[in-house]
Parts: structure tokens; sequence; C-alpha cells
């Protein structure tokens, strides 16, 4: 049994309060999809009155308020926890909010663990809005997340869909390389407090990789400004960028540290292949797991000297790049001036490849030409109807749908193999590019119904 954190008692006057807060047995029922877990409450040790109730929701709903159910960050489904929920009180002489923010809920203690927890290694894990499962055990993060794929699927009407178990990183830590950093009134770089705008400073981050964790310590000696601090960091070219730009001390030290600082763009290098990204521009955060990604779309998509590929929503040609060696002809889509920008450049020795500026639900429908094979990754929101109608309508003999969330993925893979009857869902991959967090990448392979 984990120990019980106690509250404060010493409360300040009711004129200078703040805050009211209760602390609770739950009993945890399942996780969210958003990685949260969903408990209901079997005993309250401490509770704000009924005054402070109607203070926070108003008399109608404060009168007979009572805390039931509630959703937080640290628990695993089976356990018993203790929770302190904190709700914020108005502000004296405003009036209070038509709706009042949800409570803070912290988690205090475990007093039945489940088997798969282990102990995070971050000390503001389940304060920190960045990850939600750092507390469980890896391969159940994995299993987890398999399971997760498979119930968006079966809730679209897609159950028996294949969806392969979850490809795991070596090294689930020490992966991130691109991290926006909030910075707080003092000048401090962190990320924010879940459920608040607080700043968390921090001078290291378990996830990040190590080269941002090298720099970190160095911006937490120095006063930023405001609001935000960008720093993304390639592993295989030790390449940095940051926004905004250091000053000539710091660029030293971050030179000592054994990272090139780049000033407007840097490499980034993909299954051999080097990619000019700018502060703006999107490339995976998890360079180890793009490079699986990357293997997987290309193993699925036809190469011959006489087939055409598209990649749709192109971004900065990744995709389009890494398929030209393999085709006659690719043809790149994307609508911002910034990504293509970046796609020039980076498709620069690729003469086979025409790259399209335009909204992929216009471009790809007008398309006369044959087309063997697609590969579509839309932002997550997932494909508009033309474009699920355009690839209806031409039945493009392969198409690989990569998508970060399972649930727009699922909408999408019913509307062409079902609604439309257009293809065959052949397999669900899920790809771990976001280990101790509740995101999941997927790539779905399809094959024309013909």
């Amino acid at each position: 049994m984990a120990d019980i954190v106690p509250l404060q008692h010493n409360a300040p006057p009711d004129s200078e309060r703040r805050t009211v807060a209760g602390r609770y047995h739950v009993r945890v029922e399942a996780l969210e999809p958003n990685g949260e877990a969903r408990g209901r409450v079997v005993a309250t040790l401490s509770s704000p009155t009924a005054a402070d109730f109607t203070a926070v929701y108003g008399p109608e709903r404060g009168r007979d308020y009572t805390l039931d159910e509630v959703r937080f960050v640290g628990a695993l489904p089976g356990e018993l926890v203790e929770v302190v929920v904190t709700w914020s009180l108005p502000r004296p002489g405003r009036k209070r909010a038509k709706h009042p923010p949800a409570p803070l809920i912290h988690l205090t203690g475990v007093i039945e663990a489940a088997e798969k927890r282990v102990t995070p290694p971050c000390p503001v894990f389940g304060r920190c809005g960045g990850c939600q499962l750092q507390h469980m055990a890896y391969p159940a993060q994995l299993a987890w997340k398999t399971a997760r794929v498979r119930h968006a699927l079966a809730a679209a009407d897609l159950a028996a869909a294949p969806v392969l178990p979850a490809i795991g990183c070596d090294d689930p830590w020490r992966y991130r390389n691109h991290m926006r950093f909030s910075v707080d009134r003092d000048g401090r770089a962190g990320l924010t407090q879940r459920g608040t705008h607080r700043v968390l400073p921090l001078a290291a981050c378990p996830i990040a990789e190590e080269g941002i964790n090298r720099v970190l310590p160095l911006l937490a000696a120095r006063t930023l400004p405001r609001p935000q601090a960008l720093v993304r960091y390639s592993p295989s070219t030790r390449e940095m960028l940051m926004v905004p730009p250091p000053d000539d001390e710091l660029r030293a030290e971050i030179a000592a540290q054994g990272i090139t600082l780049c000033d407007e763009a840097m490499d980034e290098e993909l299954l051999g292949v080097l990619f000019r990204i700018r502060p703006s521009s999107f490339f995976q955060t998890n360079s180890r797991q793009a490079n699986r990604m990357a293997e997987l779309v290309l193993a699925w998509l036809p190469g011959a000297p006489d087939t055409t590929l598209v990649d749709a929503y192109c971004g900065v040609g990744t995709f389009a790049r890494l398929l030209a060696p393999h085709a006659g002809r690719v043809i790149a889509i994307e609508e911002s001036a910034s990504a293509i920008r970046d796609a020039r450049w980076n498709l620069r020795d690729a003469p086979n490849v025409a790259i399209i500026q335009a909204k992929v639900e216009d471009a790809l429908p007008g398309m006369a030409e044959r087309l063997d094979g697609l590969v579509i990754d839309p932002p997550r929101a997932g494909c508009q109807r033309p474009v699920l109608d355009a690839l209806a309508e031409r039945r493009v003999p392969r198409v690989v749908y990569v998508s970060c969330d399972p649930d727009t993925l699922a909408r999408d893979l019913a509307y062409l193999c079902q609604t439309r009857a257009a293809y065959h869902l052949r397999e669900v991959q899920p790809l771990d590019m976001f280990p101790q967090t509740a995101h999941i990448e997927n790539i779905a392979t399809l094959e024309a119904d013909v």
C-alpha cells in the first residue's frame, strides 16, 4: 500500500480562499480512450460543504451536489485509490461562471494496486499534460493500445477486421524528437499542468530524446522569452533547431554538448535519406518508429518502373521521396505552402515526382491517369468525404491509410469497405509511435474489390 498524502487543514479565511477540496476513495472501472482512469467514489473521507458547492455550481446544482464518478490520470482498472479533488471558487467580486471549470483530481495513494502497475519515473506524472500511461508496464500498454484499435473498429461494424498486435519501441523512453515548452511569467520553460494554464518547470523529461535532455538544464538556468520555446533534435544527424533562436552564449554551450545548432532548417534521416525540416514542418516525433512505419508503407505498395503512386497529404515529401526509386511516377499532393516549400527541396533529386499544391479533396477526384497505389496520411480528423468518394470510385489497387486516430480511421474504413464496398481491409497494424501516452499510430492496408 502506498503512503497516503494527508491534506493540509490550515485553511485561509473564507474571503481569501480560492479553492475547496475533498478526499475520496475510488474504485477504478476502466481506462478511457484518452488514457484517463474512470472510477466510482466508494468512500468520502472529507468533502467541501454544501455552501462550498453552492459557491462553485450555484444554488440549483450545488445544494444537493455529490461526487459519484471521476476521471483522472494515474490509475489502472481494478485498483482502489485515494484522490484529492479540488474545485475553484469564484473570485471575490466576480460573477460565478455559467460553466464552472472541471475540478482537478490528483492521485495521492494506491490502496490496492493492479499487477500491471509500475512506478512512473517522472516526478510530475499525473500533473503534466504530456503522458497518461507511465504507471502501466510497457507490454500492458501495447496490449491496451491493440485492444483500443480493435474496439474502435468493432464500434464501426468492422469487428472482423484483422488487427495485428501493436509494434512497440525497443526503448519506450527517450524517443521524442520535438518538444514545445511553455514559458511562465518568470521565464522558466516547462510543460503545462493538466487542466490548468500553469507551467511545470523542468530540467529533464523521460520521453524526450537524449539530445533534448542535454539541452534542457541549459534552458532551465536561463530566463526565456514568453510564451513558448520549441526544440527539435535529430538523433541521426545530431542537429537541432530552437525557436526563438538562442543567444551566442547558449549556442556555445549547446555546441559543447556535441550538437550542431541550425538556424532555419535541419536535416533528419529516414531510411538513409536526408530530409530538410524547418520549425513549422511536420515530421514524426519518434525517429526510430518513423523508420518502421516507412518500411511498412513501402512493403505494401507496388514497386515497378511502370507504376504510378500517390502520396496524399505529402507534407515535406517523406513518402514520395522514399517511393520514388521504386516507381515510374509519384504524385505528391499537399495544401500547405510551407510544407510544399520543404517538399520541393526534399524532392529536388527525384525527377519522377510531380508535386501538386492543392487540397487532396480537390486534386484526387480530377486525376485522369491510372493509379496503381496510394498512401494517405490525413490529419487527426481523417479524410473528407470527397477524398473517400474519389478513392471508392477509382478503386486504386492498393492503398495504405496512415492514421493517428483509431476512431476516425475506423469511420473512414467502414465507409470505404462497407458503405461503398470498394475495398477489402487486409490488416490494421498499430504502431506505438508515442509510448507512455494514449496516442496510437496505425497503418491500414486495403486492396480494391474489382
